[in-house]
């Protein structure tokens, strides 16, 4: 569907040098760039559910660390500080 839209030639400038440096024409900066803006605005998804996918990342699952942790930490220090 065509759409047009009124540029200032500060945007237009703007536009025209992104499109020179990602080589693309102008038409596919405008629609990275409104698909981008329209993500974030997206209602509904709150930081959690964008992030839910990285959440715990690093850890194997069924592993709670926070609960252990106190214990971990003794066991490490005493073995640093064993005589």
């Amino acid at each position: 569907m065509p759409v047009s839209i009124r540029l200032g030639a500060q945007l237009e400038d703007r536009l025209a040098k992104a499109s020179r440096k990602l080589r693309v024409n102008k038409t596919e900066v405008i629609k990275r760039s409104l698909e981008a803006y329209l993500n974030q605005i997206e209602p509904g998804r709150t930081p959690y559910a964008l992030g839910e996918g990285l959440f715990a990342a690093d850890q194997s699952p069924g592993r709670d660390f926070s609960s252990s942790f106190k214990s971990r930490l003794k066991r490490k220090l005493r073995a640093k500080h064993h005589r």
